[in-house]
C-alpha cells in the first residue's frame, strides 16, 4: 500500500472510530471526582451516621471505577473499530486480485494463440477466394489444385481453430471461478452489515445517556454543598445507575464489534483458500 493511501485511510478509520467516543462523556468523567473540599463536605455529612458512611464510601469507589471502565471500553471499542476497517479495506482490494496472475496468463495465451493462427486462417479464406474464382473462370484444373491445397491446410485449421477454443474457454472458466469466490467472500464481508447499522444505533442510545451524566453531577455537586448525606448517596446512586446504562451500551458495541471482527476473519480464511 502506498505511504499516503495508507495514511488517508488511518485518517478516516480514526475519524469513524472517534464517532463511538462522545468528548462530552470523556470531559465529564475526567472532572467527576470530589475534589478535598468536597470529599470534606462528603464526610461531615456522614459523620454522625457509620452506615451510611460505609454505603457511601462503598458507592463512591463504584462510581470512580465505572469511569475507568468506560475510559478502557472506549479504548477497546475505538482500537477494533480500527482493526475492523483496516482488514475490511486490505479484503476489498484482495478480493479484486484473486486469480490475478492465472487470469492474465490464459488471456495471454488466448491472444498470442489468436496471433499465431492469424497468417493461417488469412491464407485459408484466400484460398477459398482463389476457389470461387477459378470455378466462375471454369478453370476446373486450376480449381481442383486449389481445392486440394485448401483440403490439405483444412485439418491445420481444424486444429488452430480448436486450440483457440481451448484456451478460451479455460480463461472463461477462470473468470467463472474467480467471479464466484469474489461473490462468496463479499457475501461473507456483507454480513456485517446488519451488525454495523446496530452499532449506530447502539451509539445513539449511548449517546443520549451520556447527555444526561453532566447534569446528574451536577445534582450531585450541589447535594454535596446541602450537606445531606442521603441526599449526596441518593443522587449519586442515580448517576452510578445511568453510568451502568452507558457501561451497558458500550459493552453492546464492543461485542457487536467483536461479530464484526470474527466475520472478517472468516472472510480472510476463505480468501485465503482461493488464493
Amino acid at each position: 500500500m502506498k505511504p499516503f493511501v495508507k495514511l488517508a485511510l488511518t485518517a478516516l478509520s480514526l475519524a469513524i472510530s472517534l464517532c463511538l467516543f462522545d468528548p462530552r462523556s470523556a470531559e465529564a468523567a475526567a472532572s467527576m471526582q470530589w475534589s478535598s473540599s468536597q470529599q470534606n463536605a462528603v464526610d461531615r455529612a456522614v459523620a454522625s451516621d457509620a452506615g451510611l458512611r460505609v454505603q457511601l464510601s462503598t458507592l463512591y469507589r463504584t462510581f470512580t471505577d465505572l469511569q475507568e471502565q468506560l475510559r478502557k471500553a472506549d479504548q477497546e471499542i475505538n482500537a477494533l473499530h480500527y482493526k475492523n476497517e483496516e482488514i475490511k479495506s486490505n479484503l476489498t482490494k484482495q478480493i479484486k486480485l484473486i486469480d490475478a496472475d492465472k487470469i492474465a496468463k490464459l488471456e495471454a495465451a488466448a491472444k498470442q494463440a489468436k496471433d499465431k493462427y492469424k497468417p493461417l486462417f488469412s491464407m485459408y479464406t484466400s484460398l477459398n477466394q482463389q476457389i470461387q474464382t477459378a470455378s466462375k473462370l471454369k478453370n476446373k484444373q486450376l480449381s481442383s489444385a486449389l481445392k486440394t491445397q485448401a483440403d490439405t491446410m483444412k485439418v491445420a485449421v481444424q486444429i488452430a481453430k480448436a486450440d483457440i477454443k481451448n484456451k478460451e474457454q479455460a480463461l472463461a472458466a477462470a473468470k467463472t471461478k474467480r467471479t464466484a469466490a469474489q461473490k462468496k467472500i463479499r457475501g461473507i464481508m456483507a454480513s456485517a452489515d446488519p451488525l454495523r447499522i446496530r452499532i449506530k444505533a447502539e451509539k445513539s442510545t449511548a449517546s443520549s445517556l451520556n447527555k444526561n451524566v453532566s447534569p446528574m453531577w451536577r445534582n450531585v455537586t450541589q447535594s454535596v454543598k446541602g450537606g445531606n448525606g442521603k441526599q449526596i448517596y441518593n443522587t449519586l446512586n442515580t448517576l452510578v445507575s445511568q453510568l451502568r446504562q452507558v457501561q451497558a451500551q458500550k459493552q453492546k458495541i464492543l461485542s457487536l464489534e467483536n461479530q464484526i471482527g470474527g466475520i472478517l476473519q472468516n472472510a480472510k480464511s476463505q480468501l485465503a483458500s482461493v488464493s
